[in-house]
């Protein structure tokens, strides 16, 4: 489902993505590690649309979207969360989920005449919210809701956008103890039989562990190693380069 071949950025004569080659397939998880510097945001920049890579490709469902803005990789089935969580908070949680699905389906943008009475709207919205455990929460204002929360509230926004792809960078960061597994559940769910596909970068190895199918490693902006959970963490070079350093 998405594919990059290649994909390199550099600034200067500084590699800060350096050739990475990485496939993932329908339905897959896919997480992401390495030390901070290594290129992963940077390649989530790249995929997303952010950043302009300086050689290679980024494939979406076979097709080379190296040059599309971010929006239009998102209206072809690409979605992205971010480290900072970005919401409405002046909108209630409904709201906030309602325009996303009013900016995906093209229609009316204004809150309260005719996009309120769109009952489609409003039911995708409702579902969202359903989805990631936020139902009993529609009502209150986004800028109220804890941290963990407000994290729930940004995949549901993604869910809106009907993602065939989704890039879920560092969704535990600044997440309370007691409130990630509750989190880890919804991410958990993402995938299932719906053949959607997760890329996230997580520094909290347990969850990667937990989630991931494969486990991909960065260090200095190149893929170090791409296999299953349990190949990576017996690898010797990822262990120096990475697992060695919070072990």
């Amino acid at each position: 489902m998405l594919a990059t071949r290649a994909l390199t950025w550099r600034i200067g004569e500084v590699a800060i993505v350096d050739g990475v080659d990485l496939d993932l397939a329908p339905g897959e998880f896919l997480g992401v590690i390495g030390p901070n510097g290594a290129g992963k945001t940077s390649l989530f920049n790249l995929v997303s649309g952010l950043r302009r890579p300086t050689a290679g490709q980024v494939l979406l469902n076979g097709t080379d979207i190296s040059a599309l803005p971010p929006y239009r990789r998102a209206r072809l089935g690409l979605g992205r969360t971010f480290q900072a969580s970005s919401v409405f908070g002046s909108l209630s949680v409904r709201e906030n989920v309602r325009l996303a699905v009013q900016a995906h389906r093209g229609g009316s943008m204004r809150l309260w005449r005719r996009a309120a009475a769109d009952r489609e709207v409003v039911a995708a919205a409702d579902a969202a919210l359903d989805r990631v455990g936020l139902a009993h929460r529609a009502e209150a204002l986004a800028g109220t809701l804890a941290h963990g929360e407000k994290r729930k509230l940004e995949i549901a926004l993604l869910l809106a956008g009907e993602p065939t792809v989704m890039l879920l960078d560092e969704p535990m960061a600044g997440v309370s103890a007691e409130d990630v597994p509750e989190l880890v559940g919804v991410i958990r769910s993402l995938t299932g039989d719906s053949g959607r596909a997760v890329l996230m970068v997580e520094h909290h190895m347990d969850v990667i562990l937990g989630l991931a199918d494969r486990i991909a490693v960065m260090h200095h902006g190149a893929l170090l190693a791409c296999d299953v959970p349990e190949t990576v963490m017996a690898n010797p070079v990822v262990q120096e380069a990475y697992l060695g350093e919070s072990l």
